[in-house]
This record gives C-alpha cells, structure tokens and sequence, in this order.
C-alpha cells in the first residue's frame, strides 16, 4: 500500500490568543461541551455537464459529439477499421463484379476511417448529498460524531444523430434483421469449404521459396475471411454492434474483394460453389437502434443496464463516517483541534452496466487525519483546514479499457482488486464579521489525490479477460486518469444564533487534472445543539 507521508500541520503566527466563533464556511475546531449533542445537517448539491482531463477541458457527452463519431472513443470501431482495412487494403481498385474480366474499376478507395455519422451528446450531471452529523461532547476538548450521507445521483442526457458521413450502420445479427444470420452462416461456409479446396491445391505445390499461386492466393483469402469474420461476429466472445453500410464506399468495396476472390477461386482454380455476399449493414444509424445496441446483452451489443439518453436518478446510502476531534488550544485569537476520521465502506456499490455512471461511494475503508487552525484579528477571521487519507485496498468492478474509451462491450467486464490512491486536501475561508452574528467571506480549495491500481484477483481472471475479448488486456489500462487534482474557488456567509447556526457557500472547480467533473457546489449548513447530561 503507498501512503502519504503527510505532515498535518499549518505554521500559524505566533499568537497566544484563540478564536472563539461559531459559524463558518469549512471545517472547524471548536467542538460542542461535555455532554451537549450538536446535530449539522450539511446538504450539498454538485452539477457539472464537463470535467478537466490532462488533455484539457471536454463534455460529458464527448464520446458521442463530433463531426464524425468514430474509433476514438469507442475501440470497437478500431477493430473494425483494422478489419476492413485488412479486406480492402488500405488504397484498392474497387472492381465493378459485374464487369469482372473487363479490366473497368473505379478510383481507388481512401483508407478507411469508421464513421457512425454526426452527433450530440449533451449530458448534465447532478449529485445531491444529505448528511447527517450528530456531534458529542465527551469532555471540554474531545467529542466525537458519527455522519449518515443520502446521496442522491442523476443524469440528464439527449443524444442527436445525423447521417451526414456516416459509412456505418447496425450489424443486421443484432437487430435480427430475417435471413441476415442464414445468410452470413451460408457465407461463411461456402469461403470455407472454398479454402479448403484450396488448400488442397497448395499442399501439391514445391515447398518454398518456390513460387506457388495456390499457397499464395490461400494465405491471402484467408486473412481477408478471418477479417470479415471477425467483423460481422466480433473477436473472442466480442461482439460487433456495427457494420460498414452496404450503400457506402467502404461496402462496395467488400463486395469487390469477395468478387475478386470468387472469380479467382472459379476462373484460375476450378473452385466453384462460392456465390453468397456477406450481409453488411443496410441503413445508417438511428436513435431507436442505437439505443437497441447499448442495451442489447448479446455479444454484439454493449450489455448496459438502461438507456442513459433521458432523465434518471436514484438515492443510495454513502460512505458512513466516524470521527473523533480533540481541540488543542483555544485563545481568543487563535484556535487548533485535530480529527481523526474512519470512513466505513456502507456506500451502495454501483454497477458497471450503468453508462455515463456516478459512483455513490467508494465502498472501501479511509483513514483519514486533519488539523484545522482558526486566526482572528478584529473583523478579520481566517480558517484553514488541511487534511489528508489513507484509502485501504478493496474491490470494484469495472469494465476494463483505456481510461478515454466511451463504449466498451459488456464482455469487457471483471472483478478488480483496487488500491485507490492516498489524498490531502486544503480549503481556506478568510472572512470578515459583518455583525456579531454574520460574516461573508472567500473560500478556496485545493485537492490533490494519487493514481489509482488496479490488477486482476487472480491470474485465470486474466485468462479470462484474454479470452472474452480475443486479445489480451492488462487491468492497469484503468490507472491512467486517476490521479487527479483540483482548484475550487468560492464564496461564503454565515450566521449564527444562540442555540442555531447556518452557512452557505457557493464554490466552482476553476482548474484541474486527471478526470475532474467540473463541479459548481452549493452547499448550506443548519446546526442545532441539546444539552443531554
């Protein structure tokens, strides 16, 4: 486990006074007298629709906006691009079948770039959390608190398509679309049982390097019926939601390389019986199938849970908190208490079928210290909390891809060991007293966490992995991002009565790196307190 070696400890000015306040914007050191309970209701509301990354500022939506929805987000379209790269070659004469033996073709095809067309995403994302904090006073320095958070998560999202580019569209398997699965097993049969004749041939031929057209032509065709394969029935136990449109360049294109091989099978080796086209997609994309896509659950669907294109929400329980807090000095001018704080791994586990996910918690043990210091000087009041955690190994499970991958199969999915990375946090609030009982100010905060690990539970997980996607992949591909830091700016009031005290602050994430949401917080504080004994 990596840990901080973190030095919780703020060099204040050399004051032997204290302050003695009792509203403010962040945390704060007094604490309530032996045997008074203090309850704090603390709601806390987060939006944002982008979030920092280390390559800049980007849309929630991002995976799904742009002049062309491609591979770059989604690596699924990556192989395809690969695969029919590998059946048309990157730059090919694209032959008329039907004039075949005529020596008439069309312009060479550009290197393939998959495209599902034009889209936006737009996505707003919401998190509301509810904590409850009941505060004792054991003695005149010492109390201790237990925190219960409600966190309620939701997601707006609206996705528009156009066809304008598009040269995919839905695999016909996944749609059911009638005659398309006869149709491919047909194929498929009968380049196979083609090959295999073939390979016949070649098996008479001098070994190399003498030339052979048989042992050459089959090793060719080979690699173009595994590529085709590998398009319309995915790599592995992967699917492949979508094809290159019948209608496009890229599907012509199909369609002459097949032609060619059909009439080189029959013309220049005798093989007949090879004349079915392998069925590629018929329309562009549309909302209604898209959506059957991602929510489909066989190979050649995304497997997630609901369709993320509308409004939804839920409420879970958080991460439930202990916390002890033991007040070091109280002067009239300057005032220091430390915490120790465990978080307890209560929070609701989020599913990994869920896109565009909120995690509610983290669901794994924190250990967490903090010093908060308070300096006053006439109306002037300035509060300064450091603190910094632990965060002790536990497990997730995650869909296992690079950290900017949007769509990512529903086979890519694996329980993970996960060693989340160790965190400090400053948040600074200089305010002024405008009033006994009020004050406004600034606040500022800065957080700074550690990247994340993660490795598979044992090494047939791995094994596993390996072979529900056909290719091997390291779980640590989800480290990358998760280191993260951040800049929060804001202002703050607060209040105060004798026996009721309130705050509220408004505070925006202005910087960032790793994955940070750019979040506006609202945030209001109540507090009560009762004498028990």
């Amino acid at each position: 486990m990596r840990t901080f070696r973190l030095v919780l400890a703020l060099v204040g000015p050399a004051v032997t006074g204290g302050a003695n306040v009792a509203a403010q914007a962040v945390e704060r050191t007094d604490a309530p007298d032996r045997g008074i309970l203090r309850v704090t209701f603390d709601p806390r509301i987060m939006t944002w629709n982008d979030e920092f990354t280390d390559a800049g500022r980007r849309g929630l939506g991002f995976g799904l906006t742009g002049d062309s929805v491609g591979s770059r987000y989604i690596p699924v379209l990556g192989q395809l691009e690969q695969n029919v790269r590998t059946v048309t070659g990157d730059l090919v004469p694209v032959i008329q079948p039907q004039r075949l033996g005529h020596g008439d073709q069309t312009p060479l095809l550009p290197r393939f770039v998959a495209s599902l067309g034009a889209g936006l995403l737009s996505v707003r994302q919401e998190r509301r959390t509810y904590p409850i904090t009941a505060e004792l006073g054991v003695t005149s320095r010492l109390s201790v608190s237990l925190t219960v958070p409600i966190v309620r998560v939701a997601t707006r999202a609206a996705l528009q398509l156009s066809s304008k580019g598009a040269n995919l569209g839905v695999n016909p398997l996944v749609l059911n679309t009638p005659g398309a699965r006869g149709t491919d097993s047909a194929f498929f049969a009968q380049f196979d049982t083609a090959l295999s004749r073939l390979d016949q041939q070649a098996a008479g031929c001098t070994p190399p390097p003498s030339p052979c057209a048989a042992r050459d032509s089959a090793a060719r065709w080979l690699a173009v019926r595994d590529a085709l394969h590998s398009s319309v029935y995915g790599r592995g136990q992967t699917g492949s939601p979508f094809l290159p449109l019948d209608s496009s360049t890229a599907g012509r294109a199909i369609d002459s390389a097949v032609a060619r091989i059909q009439h080189g099978l029959s013309i220049t080796f005798g093989i007949a019986g090879f004349d079915t086209t392998v069925a590629l997609a018929a329309d562009t994309l549309t909302g209604p199938a898209f959506e059957q896509v991602l929510l489909n659950p066989d190979p050649n669907g995304f497997g997630y849970a609901t369709v993320p294109f509308q409004k939804n929400f839920r409420y879970r329980l958080g991460d439930v908190e202990l916390a002890a807090k033991y007040r070091l000095l109280t002067g009239a001018h300057y005032a220091a208490a430390v915490q120790a704080l465990v978080r307890l791994p209560t929070g609701a586990k989020d599913s990994a079928n869920d896109l565009l996910v909120q995690w509610v918690g983290d669901h794994q043990l924190d250990l967490e210290g903090g010093l908060t210091q308070e300096l006053s000087a006439g109306p002037l009041w300035l509060n300064v909390a450091v603190r910094g955690g632990i965060q002790r190994p536990g497990t997730r499970v995650r869909r296992v891809a690079p950290w900017d991958a949007f769509l990512v199969p529903g086979a890519a999915t694996a329980d993970l060991r996960w060693d989340p990375g160790d965190y400090v946090g400053v948040d600074v609030a200089p305010l002024v007293r405008l009033a006994p009982e009020f004050a406004a100010g600034f606040t500022a905060g800065y957080f700074s966490k550690a990247r994340d690990h993660y490795v598979f539970l044992s090494s047939q997980d791995s094994v596993d992995l390996a072979t529900r996607l056909g290719v091997p992949t390291a779980a640590s591909v989800l480290d990358a991002g998760t280191a993260q830091r951040s800049l929060r700016l804001g202002f703050a009031v607060t209040y105060h009565a004798p026996n009721v005290e309130g705050g509220f602050s408004i505070e925006q994430t202005v910087s960032g790196a790793g994955l940070v949401p750019g979040v506006t917080l609202y945030r209001l504080v109540l507090r009560t307190t009762r004498k028990l004994f």
